[in-house]
């Protein structure tokens, strides 16, 4: 592909490659630089993604602000479809904290009133981008902040892309609606998604910990708890919060922040407290003239001279001075006293470890606190291989929905996007669904399965699995990519079920 040509730009090098597409550096014969984005060979045949791609330059070639990277031309090569970009020298928000660089908050406030305007100016046009995050944030050598990759956004009153219901976006600064229920976004999840990545940046730390909680569990966090926003320096203390409301109607529109808010450029990400001088932490000296005559301070030089002198003297002449008191010095030490031998305790031998007591240990975790449970690694292969069994049953007998008293109880903590669901309610959308997609299929994929076990007894299952429909018996079956949680509760009740990532094939 090197040295092709595309609309006038010859492709010189590879910039870097992500998961759907290759960058390419290029120049047009005024040697003017631009980036060439080529989607990946392995995709070109999928008709869904080329789709995608293609609404990514559809969208940004309607854009214009300096706060976007703007798109000049869109066209193919070797039969994969290609985008002509803004050429950008810098690094993204994410790669930049990783790094380790520090932002100001003047740097930050900057920012944020330029990506206002960009949102603003986006959302004018209908035009939501659904991942807004460190990573889509690129920062230029000069210090201009850009959004990047349209790829997975869409126009208001267009759900081409969306229609299948897939949840896309990263995880960690998604808003609820896009946990729960992806069909129905408005601009209003920029906001969300906006105000989790300021706080990331504000105070170093992501919201929620990945490498200590599951995806289903971060999921949960999003959906049910808000952020604290108390740990933050001001202005942001007070004003990410009118964005973080869990119901969209609850935030308010975006606002710029007054770059005079803040007389400091202090930095305060990353960025450790200084150790106080020790001269500011005592009280200077009084001031007072009656502490600065002369006769006062010869008083106190008199009597310290006092004091120094007496001690010396009572150094020299310590056991005259105590005899003279009557007092023996001798009597006042202690009697030593021999030491009382203390009796051998006869050592106990050591029991040997049984070979049939062989133990796993298993990290189990739960919403405070990490545990450790030890448990028989028969107990553990029995228990996983009846969840399994019990996961094969509940898909394979869904369509019996007068069964589904044998996996959940009467009211269930989470059913997909609804929480604290009747059953009577799940059966009758169950004969509702089932009554149009009368034949289902899953195939669950083994070795998907991933099971965490926490401390009050509810078992986590993870898995992946292709799940395929049609309404009749001669019709084609529709497949999707399917990632669902489960939770188990002692019982082998389902307490909680989602589906995490539903892709149509």
């Amino acid at each position: 592909m090197e040295n092709t040509t595309i609309n006038g730009y010859k492709l010189k090098y590879k910039l870097g490659e992500g998961g759907m597409a290759e960058v390419w550096y290029a120049e047009n014969y005024l040697q003017k630089p631009a980036a060439v984005k080529v989607l990946q060979k392995r995709f070109c045949g999928m008709p869904e993604v080329v789709s995608r791609f293609e609404n990514e330059a559809r969208l940004m070639v309607h854009l214009n602000h300096p706060h976007i990277r703007n798109i000049y031309d869109y066209s193919t090569v070797d039969g994969c479809p290609c985008m002509i970009m803004e050429y950008l020298e810098g690094k993204d928000l994410s790669q930049r904290m990783k790094e380790g660089m520090h932002f100001s908050n003047r740097q930050l406030i900057t920012w944020w009133n330029d990506l206002v305007d960009a949102l603003q100016y986006t959302h004018r046009k209908n035009i939501i981008h659904r991942d807004i995050k460190p990573s889509n944030l690129f920062l230029t050598e000069d210090g201009k902040i850009k959004i990047l990759d349209f790829g997975i956004a869409k126009l208001r009153d267009n759900v081409t892309v969306t229609q299948t219901g897939s949840r896309m976006g990263t995880l960690m600064y998604m808003s609820p609606e896009q946990v729960y229920d992806v069909k129905t976004l408005s601009y209003k999840t920029d906001i969300y998604s906006l105000a989790v990545t300021f706080y990331h940046l504000v105070s170093g730390v992501a919201p929620y910990d990945a490498s200590k909680i599951s995806d289903f569990e971060i999921q949960e966090n999003i959906v049910r708890r808000h952020i604290d926003t108390t740990v933050l320096p001001d202005p942001w203390k007070g004003l990410l919060p009118l964005y973080l409301g869990k119901n969209p109607e609850d935030r308010k529109e975006l606002r710029r922040i007054d770059a005079d808010i803040t007389k400091s450029d202090e930095t305060i990400v990353f960025t450790p407290v200084p150790p106080q001088p020790i001269e500011t932490i005592y009280p200077p000296l009084s001031t007072h003239p009656a502490q600065k005559t002369g006769s006062n301070r010869f008083g106190y030089i008199f009597l310290v001279f006092l004091i120094v002198t007496g001690l010396i003297v009572f150094a020299l002449n310590k056991d005259g001075i105590l005899s003279m008191f009557g007092v023996n010095q001798d009597a006042n030490k202690p009697v030593a006293e021999k030491p009382v031998p203390k009796p051998r305790v006869k050592k106990q031998p050591q029991p040997v470890p049984s070979e049939d007591l062989k133990t796993d240990t298993v990290d189990a975790r739960n919403d405070t606190m990490t545990s450790t449970q030890v448990v028989t690694s028969e107990d553990l292969g029995q228990k996983e291989a009846e969840i399994r069994n019990r996961i094969n049953d509940y898909y394979r007998m869904r369509q019996d929905c007068g069964s589904l008293s044998r996996f959940f109880r009467d009211t269930v903590q989470q059913y997909y996007n609804r929480s604290d669901e009747l059953l009577t309610r799940i059966q009758k959308e169950c004969a509702a669904y089932h009554g149009k997609w009368r034949f289902t299929e899953a195939d669950i994929n083994s070795s998907s399965y991933v099971f965490t076990y926490n401390p009050n007894g509810n078992t986590y299952v993870d898995f992946s699995m292709l799940y395929k429909i049609k309404q009749n018996e001669a019709d084609d079956w529709i497949p999707y990519n399917i990632d669902v949680s489960v939770v188990f509760d002692q019982q082998m009740k389902i307490v909680r079920i989602v589906e995490r990532r539903i892709e149509k094939l």
